[in-house]
């Protein structure tokens, strides 16, 4: 089960006037759903440490890859960080039983540092 959430553009001017609260965020692409990642902490903090390029490039850089496409991000509010890690699992949890593996950038993520967009 995914956020059931409206994607909004993924853009540094959106993502700074997102709430900075505890909470579960996730990234996609706007075009086809698809989610790539699933975050959690204090939703504008967590969306504005990936540095989105706000829609100046048409390839973007993403953790090291080349994807064209259409980014979004969407959240849920939780009431602690603890709250946000429990979300985060389930999350993660509800994706890989549903498609067989974790979002391809958490994948990654378990691998290595904190994902970040170029």
């Amino acid at each position: 089960m995914s956020i059931h959430k409206r994607w909004s553009n993924y853009t540094r001017q959106n993502a700074s006037s997102e709430p900075d609260t505890n909470g579960v965020y996730e990234i996609g692409d706007i075009e086809t759903g698809a989610i790539l990642y699933i975050g959690e902490g204090n939703i504008r903090t967590g969306l504005l440490a990936h540095s989105p390029d706000g829609g100046k490039k048409k390839h973007v850089s993403i953790f090291g890859t080349s994807i064209v496409g259409l980014y979004g991000y969407r959240f849920e509010i939780t009431t602690s960080k603890d709250k946000a890690k429990q979300r985060q699992k389930e999350l993660l949890k509800d994706f890989k039983t549903t498609y067989g593996s974790l979002p391809r950038f958490n994948q990654k993520q378990e691998k290595s540092a904190a994902p970040v967009f170029i």
